[in-house]
C-alpha cells in the first residue's frame, strides 16, 4: 500500500472531486479550513496552516482519490 500522499497530483480535476469531500466535511467546516493554505487538496498538499484545528469527523476514507491512490490515513488536513 502506498503511504507517500505526493501521489495524488495538484489538479483541478482532483480539486473537483476534493470539493465533494473536503468542502462538506465536518472537520473542514468547524475550522474553516478554506481560510488557511492549502485550502482544499490536503492528500496531496499536506495539512493545513489555521493555527487551531480540531477534529469533528474524517471524510478521506469517503473520497474516491482515498481509494484510486490507495491512501492508508485520513485525517490528511490535521495530521499529514
Amino acid at each position: 500500500m502506498k503511504t507517500d500522499t505526493t501521489v495524488v497530483e495538484d489538479t483541478e480535476a482532483n480539486r473537483e472531486t476534493c470539493r465533494k469531500y473536503c468542502g462538506s466535511c465536518p472537520t473542514f467546516k468547524h475550522n474553516s479550513l478554506e481560510k488557511s493554505q492549502p485550502d482544499l487538496l490536503f492528500c496531496a498538499c499536506g495539512m493545513s496552516s489555521s493555527p487551531s484545528r480540531k477534529e469533528q469527523n474524517c471524510y478521506c476514507p469517503a473520497c474516491e482519490l482515498f481509494a484510486k491512490h490507495s491512501l492508508v490515513i485520513g485525517h490528511f488536513c490535521l495530521k499529514r
